[in-house]
């Protein structure tokens, strides 16, 4: 298979990073790339936007004794930049997901960890297959807009008119680099730093991050408001599911208001806020993170009582 791959500036941040690359063609120019470490349970790692499967770094090394998954959307970390043809929708990115995990061919349920625009995307293939869902942690993520929520000044300014979103995300990138400084409590080390940045270093690299922004469903008119509804209302069939909600209560986007709307859904629910953490909970407490997750999987995959 011939790949288009993205030209990834080398960097203190493959230090970070030192997993086999793997890939699935969907399409032309259309290759997701992800990573598959280990064997054990699969657990299954979705990122959001403007992260990449970078951001679990520390969780796939932390996990061992389990198959660790995670792969990059299109247009975003190490896989390919689409041309013509692809819709960069919420719908499309659920389609690419599914896709994905139809091919590794899994015999037993998934522990899915979902981060932002992650959680969306994985929910709207498990919604659709609860039986083959084991567990969810759901971090600073959300299905639906809480009451009393506002969009952020700052996020605001990439919702406006597609020129200027295209001029600061895309030519400028600042959406990228917005993250970096401001979504953490904690300074992201240089090494996070230009993890989080290498795939965005060039504007032919940032169309993906900038359509991200443009398919948040704000308006009632938005061509992906009726498709999350419906991600929403499948919701149901996973409550009684294991959930782990590890929570950057300083994230100005997720907010806590995002995260009582979930734990009012999941009374079951096992709660993990971190209040010294924004939304890049990953990078401000990885430890406390990654002990919670680790227990978690532990418990519900039979490991805590010598499974």
């Amino acid at each position: 298979m011939a790949i288009r791959l993205p030209k990834i500036p080398p960097g203190p941040w493959e230090l970070e990073y030192p997993f086999a690359s793997h890939y699935l063609e969907l399409g032309p120019d259309k290759v997701m790339h992800y990573l598959d470490e280990g064997e054990g349970p699969p657990v299954v790692m979705v990122h959001g936007n403007p992260s990449w499967s970078f951001m679990f770094r520390r969780l796939v090394k932390g996990l061992e004794g389990y198959r660790r998954l995670a792969p990059d959307h299109l247009g975003m970390g190490l896989s390919t930049r689409p041309r013509d043809g692809y819709g960069f929708r919420l719908a499309d990115r659920v389609d690419d997901f599914s896709a994905w995990i139809e091919s590794l061919g899994l015999g037993e349920p998934v522990h899915l960890v979902l981060h932002d625009w992650g959680g969306p995307i994985a929910l709207g293939w498990a919604g659709a297959h609860p039986d083959r869902v084991a567990s969810v942690t759901a971090m600073n993520t959300g299905l639906r807009r809480p009451e009393n929520f506002k969009i952020p000044a700052r996020l605001g300014l990439f919702r406006k008119a597609p020129a200027l979103r295209n001029l600061l995300a895309v030519h400028l990138n600042l959406f990228a680099a917005g993250v970096v400084r401001h979504c953490s409590v904690r300074p992201f080390s240089p090494a996070a730093a230009d993890g989080f940045l290498a795939p965005y270093r060039s504007p032919a690299h940032r169309e993906a991050l900038a359509r991200f922004v443009a398919d948040i469903p704000l308006g009632e008119g938005h061509p992906t408001r009726a498709f999350l509804a419906g991600i929403d209302r499948d919701f149901a069939s996973l409550a009684g599911k294991p959930f782990l909600l590890p929570w950057g209560m300083r994230d100005f986007v997720f907010s806590p208001l995002f995260y009582d709307d979930l734990r009012a859904r999941l009374p079951g629910a096992r709660l993990l806020p971190l209040f010294r953490s924004g939304h890049c909970l990953l990078e401000d407490e990885p430890e406390a993170v990654g002990e919670a997750v680790r227990t978690f999987l532990d418990e519900h995959s039979g490991r805590a009582a010598g499974g």
